[in-house]
C-alpha cells in the first residue's frame, strides 16, 4: 500500500555552497540548449529513467502509480472509493497502456487516455503478456484475462472499446466529451503541458458534476544529473532564455499555487495541493535569492519537489 508520508529529498547531494549557484546556472543553460537540439533532431523522448524493454520495472511502475492514485483518492474523498463502473480519463499516459489495463482489470467502465506523442505504438506484446500474467497471479481482475487481451488487441487496431487511447497533437480533451468522465488521473505529465488554462477549461467541459481530479506534478528539473544536485535548476533562467531553449514537452514552470488559482476560477472546489516530496529548506534558501521574477518569492511552492493536485468539479 502506498503511504501518504511526505518524502524528504536527500539533502547531502544538495549541500552546495552559494558560489556553486553560477556553476549550476551555466551547466543547466548548456544542458537545456543540448536537449532542445536533441529534440529537434530526434523528436520527443519519454522522460522515464528506464526503458519499456525493462518489462518487470515497467510493470512495477504501472502498479505503483495505480496504487498511489487509489490511496490519494481515498484520502482526499475521505472514504474508500470503488473504481467499478467509473469512466476514467488519464492525461499524458506516457510509454505504455499498462495503467489503463490495470484499471480495466479493476472494473472501470472505460479508460480514456490522451497524449500528444504516440509513445505506445511500439510496445512489444511481451510487455502486455507479462502484465496480464501479473494481473492473473495477483487475482485483481474483475474480468477474464482473455477479455483484457481482447481489449488491448482492439485498441492496437484502432477499435477502441474499454480502452480508448487517443493521440492528438492538439491535445483536445473534447475527444472525450460524450464519455461522462468521473475521474481524471495524471502522473508527472501536467508539468509538460503547453497551455494549462486551456487544458483545465476543456477538462471542466468533459467531466461530470462531482468528478474528481487527482494528478501528481513533478516540479523539479528533469535533466537527470542536475535533478539530483540542483532540482530547482529550471527556475534559474529568465523567460527569454528559457523560451529560447524550450521544445514541446519541456517543463512549463507552472507553480502549484497557479494550478490552484486556475481551477478555482473555473469553479472547481476543495482544491488541494498535497506535498509528495519536499526539498531541504537550507537548499531552497540558498537558491531563491538568485532566481528571477516570481520565482524569487515562491518558497512555499518551490520547496516542493512534487505535489498531488486534487480537486472536485
Amino acid at each position: 500500500m502506498t503511504s501518504n508520508k511526505i518524502i524528504p529529498v536527500d539533502t547531502e547531494t544538495l549541500n552546495m555552497p552559494v558560489r556553486a549557484n553560477w556553476q549550476y546556472w551555466a551547466a543547466g543553460g548548456i544542458f537545456m540548449l543540448l536537449n532542445k537540439l536533441r529534440h529537434d533532431f530526434q523528436g520527443y523522448v519519454t522522460p522515464r529513467t528506464f526503458s519499456i524493454d525493462d518489462v518487470n520495472k515497467a510493470i512495477e511502475y504501472d502498479f505503483s502509480v495505480v496504487n498511489s492514485w487509489r490511496y490519494y483518492l481515498n484520502s482526499y474523498v475521505g472514504e474508500s472509493v470503488s473504481l467499478e463502473e467509473r469512466t476514467v480519463m488519464e492525461l499524458g499516459p506516457g510509454a505504455d497502456l499498462g495503467i489503463g489495463t490495470i484499471l480495466v482489470a479493476l472494473g472501470v467502465r472505460k479508460y480514456c487516455a490522451l497524449d500528444v506523442h504516440n509513445l505506445v505504438e511500439n510496445v512489444e506484446d511481451k510487455f502486455y503478456e507479462a502484465l496480464l500474467e501479473r494481473i492473473e497471479k495477483n487475482k485483481i481482475s474483475n474480468i477474464s484475462i482473455d477479455v483484457l487481451r481482447e481489449q488491448l488487441s482492439l485498441t492496437s487496431s484502432g477499435k477502441n472499446d474499454k480502452i480508448n487511447y487517443v493521440c492528438d497533437p492538439e491535445f483536445n480533451l473534447g475527444n472525450f466529451k460524450e464519455e461522462g468522465v468521473d475521474l481524471v488521473f495524471s502522473q508527472a505529465a501536467f508539468e509538460h503541458f503547453d497551455d494549462i488554462p486551456k487544458t483545465f477549461e476543456q477538462m471542466t467541459e468533459v467531466v461530470k458534476p462531482g468528478a474528481v481530479l487527482l494528478a501528481e506534478i513533478d516540479l523539479s528539473t528533469h535533466t537527470r544529473w542536475l535533478r539530483d544536485v540542483d532540482p530547482l535548476n529550471i527556475y534559474r533562467y529568465s523567460s527569454w532564455y528559457y523560451n529560447l531553449t524550450k521544445f514541446r514537452g519541456s517543463p512549463n514552470r507552472m507553480l502549484p499555487s497557479e494550478y490552484k488559482t486556475i481551477l478555482e476560477d473555473l469553479g472547481w472546489r476543495n482544491v488541494k495541493i498535497i506535498p509528495r516530496r519536499v526539498l531541504d529548506n537550507s537548499y531552497v534558501g540558498r537558491v531563491l535569492p538568485v532566481l528571477p521574477g516570481k520565482f524569487k518569492c515562491a518558497h512555499n511552492d518551490l520547496v516542493n519537489h512534487s505535489v498531488i493536485l486534487a480537486a472536485t468539479r
